[in-house]
């Protein structure tokens, strides 16, 4: 495995934090009191954490996102990780800046090495790297890993912290005048130097300008094939820290490469990726926080934490329409994301896939039975590509007229077994064993032969797990580009769950 987490944390090599967690594992300062008591899914759609389900950059795709602030009082300081396709490794993170009302916007593209970002928004980042074009990393991925591995995934937002005050350092250094913030280097970089873990430096960030996080944060997502004059578009899945005043914990962690996170009592105190735990990855800065860092005075371990997390998205199947006529050339790919499975399980590259001990389990993300949600039982290695799958129990298809297909006597629905979820971000193809489909998926690609043009199906799971995601049907009409107009068309629908 590559070393150079440099390059992961685009970060100055300045800064660092000491300082050993309790079981209460931030301090109660000056700061608004964190009393939120539980983690929702948003049916509003605005949240403290976001996740956008899929990006792409293969076969052309560009793939856009926009983050709002719809906070018009608070700045918000905000973690944002791209996650790999495979095994949700981290293949680039960075921090964000919003003003208040602020909109975040920008694009992964595609080049011969991968996935790039770029950001051309006025809005403050730290490492700064508007205007870049950035490559994402593959330090965290196996050793023999293609560019390709880079080129899908999902992205995880997370509000960190409030920025109040007005006459605050940090407010007047992320507050836009005359269209731009004026991102004060000086300033930025002294967040390099907090430690959320010591009360005496969360004090000294209050003074600066910091609060605790309160989220009221939405993002929208689309993707872009110009060459294909096709666009597919959603909203980002958001999770609320619900109850009391709605604010979470002042989880501002610094973004360095420093290894001050990495003793053993700390990072088994802001982290449930087993991994990290293990020391299988070194944790450093940059990893904190994640998804699973304790952000409710009553998750008090990072296992609590990725429980409620994960207990607020997961359901017991999903189901969605598919639509394959030739007669406007129609394809379908649906999208199933586990964005949470990392902290159940990940994948130890130092093993041969499908060796003892290449699944790394974390048996303390449970469900509110107690049960774990990624076991030995209901997982398994691919050991051609290293993908964990984890089982379904059984997929059922049905056409539009329910009882029958127009050319023959086919009973429906029809029943198939065995295509479980591989890749923590599985594309499902339909009737596409060898083609690019919709997407153009090549990371975690399964492929479904159904019998009929069109209709809707559903899947359901050996167990509740963590799946989001969408159908994503492109079509065609055959005489438009004879008639002067395109004629190629993209619709995303969003699965329906059952919980």
């Amino acid at each position: 495995m590559k070393k150079n987490v440099l390059a992961l944390s685009i970060a100055a090599m300045i800064g660092g934090f000491a300082g050993a967690a309790s079981a209460q594992v931030f301090p109660n300062t000056t700061m608004t009191a964190p009393t939120a008591t539980t983690l929702e899914q948003s049916e509003g759609g605005a949240g403290h954490i976001l996740v956008v389900p899929y990006f792409t950059s293969q076969n052309d795709n560009m793939s856009v996102f926009h983050v709002v602030n719809t906070d018009t009082v608070n700045g918000k300081a905000l973690k944002v990780r791209f996650r790999g396709a495979a095994n949700s490794d981290d293949i680039l993170d960075f921090t964000v800046f919003l003003s208040p009302g602020d909109v975040w916007t920008g694009s992964v593209q595609g080049n011969e090495n991968g996935s790039t970002f770029l950001t051309n928004d006025k809005s403050c980042t730290l490492p700064d790297i508007r205007g870049q074009q950035i490559q994402f990393v593959t330090d965290r991925l196996p050793s023999d890993a293609t560019a390709a591995q880079t080129k899908e995934g999902y992205i995880e937002i997370l509000n960190m912290a409030d920025i109040s005050g007005t006459t605050s350092a940090m407010y007047k250094a992320t507050k836009h005048v005359n269209g731009v913030a004026p991102c004060t280097s000086d300033v930025l970089d002294a967040t390099l130097s907090i430690n959320p873990l010591d009360a005496t430096s969360v004090s000294a960030a209050k003074t600066s300008g910091f609060d605790t996080p309160s989220g009221k944060l939405t993002a929208d997502w689309y993707i872009l094939n110009v060459n294909q004059t096709t666009t597919f578009s959603g909203a980002a899945t958001a999770i609320a820290a619900t109850g009391g005043n709605g604010r979470g914990n002042f989880v501002l962690f610094p973004q360095d490469e420093t290894n001050s996170a990495a003793t053993a009592g700390n990072a088994a105190s802001l982290t449930a990726d087993p991994l990290l735990k293990a020391g299988i990855v070194k944790p450093v800065n940059f990893d904190f926080p994640d998804l699973s860092t304790p952000y409710l005075p009553t998750t008090l371990t990072p296992e609590a934490q990725a429980s409620r997390l994960t207990q607020a998205v997961a359901n017991t199947g999903v189901s969605n329409q598919f639509a394959l006529d030739t007669l406007i050339s129609a394809k379908t790919d649906w999208v199933l994301s586990m964005p949470t499975r990392r902290y159940s399980v990940g994948a130890d590259y130092t093993k041969a896939a499908g060796a003892a001990g290449y699944r790394v389990f974390n048996a303390g993300v449970v469900d509110l039975a107690g049960a774990a949600y990624f076991t030995e039982a209901n997982t398994y290695v691919n050991t051609t590509n290293g993908l964990i799958c984890a089982n379904t129990s059984g997929y059922t298809f049905w056409d539009r007229e329910e009882t029958s297909k127009r050319n023959g006597a086919v009973i429906s629905p029809s029943f198939l077994k065995g295509l479980d979820f591989c890749g923590e971000v599985n594309v499902l193809s339909f009737n596409d064993a060898t083609g690019t489909s919709v997407l153009g998926a090549s990371v975690a690609r399964t492929n479904v032969n159904v019998d009929y043009q069109n209709g809707w199906g559903a899947i359901s799971y050996t167990k509740a797990l963590p799946v989001v995601g969408a159908s994503f049907i492109k079509l065609m009409n055959s005489g438009g580009a004879a008639n002067g107009f395109s004629g190629t068309y993209g619709i995303t629908w969003p699965h329906r769950f059952a919980k």
